[in-house]
């Protein structure tokens, strides 16, 4: 019976532990996210084509984990909205970056930028 505590003590705080690190790759990667729309947001307006469809296209591949991770998470159908148009915004600034069209490139990040800090005020946690 004791041996029996001992393993169930082990699986929880195992259990424990892989929650904690969901929650922080969580955080890592929201920052990432932050950190490479800024850096999207200046390439576009310095006309830096090649770093702009490379990170817009990281972008695109992050926003689709995000959207994944709400859905999964569930009764999260603003994040996981807002996550969506992000994820296709990203992918629109691509075609928009081919097509010489910075402006609407900067429009769209600029999009991002918004729902990121709305979906934030819903769901971030202080």
């Amino acid at each position: 019976m004791r041996k029996m505590l001992i393993v169930m003590g082990l699986v929880m705080l195992l259990a424990g532990v892989g929650r904690a690190a969901d929650i922080e790759l969580d955080t890592d990667l929201m920052q990432t996210i932050e950190d490479t729309n800024l850096s999207l947001a200046s390439n576009i307006a310095l006309k830096d084509g090649k770093s702009s469809k490379a990170e817009a296209a990281e972008l695109h591949r992050m926003f689709t984990q995000v959207e994944a991770h709400f859905v999964a998470k569930g009764d999260a159908a603003d994040a996981v909205d807002l996550s969506k148009k992000s994820k296709d915004w990203a992918g629109e600034i691509v075609q928009s970056v081919d097509s010489k069209q910075f402006d609407h490139a900067a429009e769209l990040a600029g999009n991002i930028s918004r729902a990121c800090k709305t979906c934030h005020n819903f769901y971030k946690k202080s």
